[in-house]
C-alpha cells in the first residue's frame, strides 16, 4: 500500500511517500497560511491512503482534506493525540491540547528507543519535550523560534535594522542586526541545553524542524538531527491504525 504522509506546520507543508519498507521521497512547501494551495506542488500522482498531522486548525485542515481527496481520490485521515498509546503516556490533563507534531515526534523517539529521550522542534516555535524510561511524558516547553525571536525584538524596538536573518556565529554580534540574531541563537541554545541537562542528561537527544540544522551546530555534542522525526511517528501511527 502506498501512503502519503503530510506534516502541516505553521509555515510549511512537508510531504513524504511511504510504503511497507518505510519512508520514501518527500519535500517541503511554504504554504503562506493556506496549506490547501500547496497540494499542487506535492510530487506524487498516486496514494492509496493519506495521513495528516495538522497544527493549523480544523478549518484549514478541512480545506486541505477536500483538495487532497479531489486530487488523489481518497479521503485523508488525521492523526490525533492519544492519552496513552503504545506505552507512551501524555502528561497533559487534556491530551488533545498537546500539539500533534510534538506528540508524533515523541512517539517516534519512544517507538525507536523504548527508553528515555528528549525531542526538540526548531521552527516558528521552539519546543522541547521529554519522556522517561517508563514511557511517561514529563512535559514540555514552547518558546519563540529563531526568526520569531528576532521579529519580536525588532518589532518592539526602534533599532535601525535590515530585518531578521539566519546567519549565526558562535560569538557576539558586532552590529545591531547581528546582536539581535546572536541573542536569538544563544537564548534558543541556552534553553535547549538547560532542559536537556535537567530532563534528559543521559538520554538520546533528537532535534527536528526547519531550523534544526542551524541550531544544532551551536549545541553541545550528543544531538541527532532528525528531519523526518514527525513523519516517522506518523508512519508508526498509520501502520497501527490499519
Amino acid at each position: 500500500m502506498s501512503l502519503l504522509l503530510l506534516d502541516v506546520g505553521n509555515s510549511r507543508l512537508k510531504w513524504t511517500a511511504a510504503d511497507e519498507s518505510g519512508l520514501g521521497e518527500g519535500g517541503a512547501i511554504e504554504h503562506g497560511g493556506n496549506p490547501a494551495a500547496a497540494v499542487s506542488a506535492i510530487g506524487l500522482t498516486k496514494a492509496d491512503a493519506i495521513w495528516i498531522a495538522n497544527v493549523t486548525g480544523a478549518t484549514l485542515g478541512d480545506k486541505l482534506a477536500a483538495v487532497l481527496k479531489l486530487r488523489f481520490g481518497t479521503a485523508p485521515r488525521f492523526a490525533t493525540v492519544q492519552a496513552e498509546y503504545s506505552g507512551l503516556r501524555v502528561a497533559y490533563a487534556e491530551p488533545q491540547r498537546l500539539g500533534i507534531d510534538r506528540w508524533l515526534a515523541l512517539l517516534a523517539a519512544w517507538t525507536e528507543t523504548r527508553n528515555a529521550a528528549c525531542t526538540v522542534s526548531a521552527g516558528t516555535a521552539l519546543t522541547f519535550d521529554a519522556v522517561n524510561a517508563q514511557g511517561q511524558h514529563l512535559g514540555g516547553v514552547i518558546a519563540p523560534g529563531l526568526l520569531t525571536m528576532q521579529q519580536a525584538v525588532l518589532g518592539a524596538t526602534r533599532f535601525p535594522s535590515t530585518g531578521p536573518a539566519q546567519t549565526y556565529s558562535d560569538g557576539l554580534g558586532t552590529d545591531t542586526d547581528a546582536c539581535v540574531r546572536q541573542g536569538a541563537l544563544h537564548a534558543a541554545a541556552g534553553m535547549v541545553e538547560r532542559l536537556a541537562g535537567r530532563y534528559a542528561a543521559r538520554a538520546p537527544r533528537l532535534i527536528t524542524g526547519g531550523d534544526a540544522a542551524r541550531l544544532a551546530p551551536h549545541l553541545e555534542s550528543g544531538w541527532s538531527i532528525r528531519p523526518n522525526l514527525v513523519m516517522q511517528g506518523l508512519l508508526a501511527y498509520a501502520r497501527d491504525a490499519k
